[in-house]
């Protein structure tokens, strides 16, 4: 019987259409593929477990949000809990990684897309683009990272239905049309990610899942581009746990070919 995965994205560095942002120099869908029944079970226990633990440090009634930035940044909740008591530098570094370690224990991938939108801004002729441009870039790059889950689950020998967070009123319109994944199915016999993207909560702790990883690869390469300091303790957990399942894409010509094809 094939696997069937859950497949959670993540979007990382969006700036619409301003491609020459310095602090956010690249666009990066990021994917992790956790395969149904023991594996995925395992990987929500464990993270519910740090969740109920961060929520009785903190002094919520609820569970602890379990966001990347949040956490390793402590801001947010992490920066104003209602017990008063705001986490240890120490803490929120434990936390972390002990979130990426168990991610990391049961996925069964990484795959990711990213360009550099420097090199995408030389590559069209312009400083910055439209709104209209960002949805357009948005749009290809899903579509690039579609393609690439597709290869990816080809390998393993399975399915997938995928599960991205929304963050902004247009997202449920972007990433839930149908369009994208029936033109590929029309393009590639066998299309593997079944069904329409499924948008959830920021509350959905599996999310944690492609958003943990993402923003460790993410600083990985502002670090490796010379954008940003590196960080030892964020390097050393992308080379141990994210770099052994990452499957990495710079899509920067494709994108821009698209892009061209379609105005700019």
């Amino acid at each position: 019987m094939e696997p069937v995965y859950a497949v959670y994205v993540d979007e990382y560095g969006e700036t619409g259409g301003d491609l020459r942002s310095p602090g956010q120099p690249f666009h990066v869908l990021f994917a992790t593929l956790v395969r149904a029944g023991s594996p995925y079970l395992a990987l929500e226990g464990t993270l519910r477990g740090i969740a109920l633990r961060l929520a009785a440090k903190l002094g919520l009634r609820h569970l602890a949000p379990l966001h990347a930035v949040e956490l390793y940044q402590r801001t947010g909740l992490y920066r104003d809990p209602p017990s008063g008591e705001r986490l240890r530098v120490p803490e929120a570094k434990e936390a972390f990684l002990s979130i990426l370690e168990g991610v990391a224990r049961e996925a069964d991938g990484f795959p990711a897309v990213r360009v550099e939108k420097r090199d995408l801004a030389d590559r069209l002729g312009f400083e910055r683009g439209s709104r209209e441009l960002g949805l357009r870039l948005r749009r290809t790059l899903f579509a690039l990272l579609l393609e690439e889950m597709n290869d990816y689950l080809e390998a393993l020998g399975g399915y997938g239905f995928l599960f991205f967070e929304t963050r902004m009123p247009e997202d449920l319109r972007f990433f839930t049309q149908a369009a994208p994944f029936e033109t590929l199915r029309g393009q590639r016999q066998g299309f593997r990610l079944l069904g329409v993207p499924a948008p959830v909560g920021k509350e959905h702790i599996l999310g944690a899942a492609a958003d943990f990883p993402a923003y460790v690869y993410g600083h990985f390469l502002k670090a490796r581009g010379g954008y940003a300091p590196r960080r030892e303790d964020l390097w050393q957990a992308f080379q141990e746990l994210v770099q052994p399942l990452l499957r990495e894409r710079d899509v920067g010509e494709a994108l821009a070919q698209e892009l061209a094809r379609r105005g700019g």
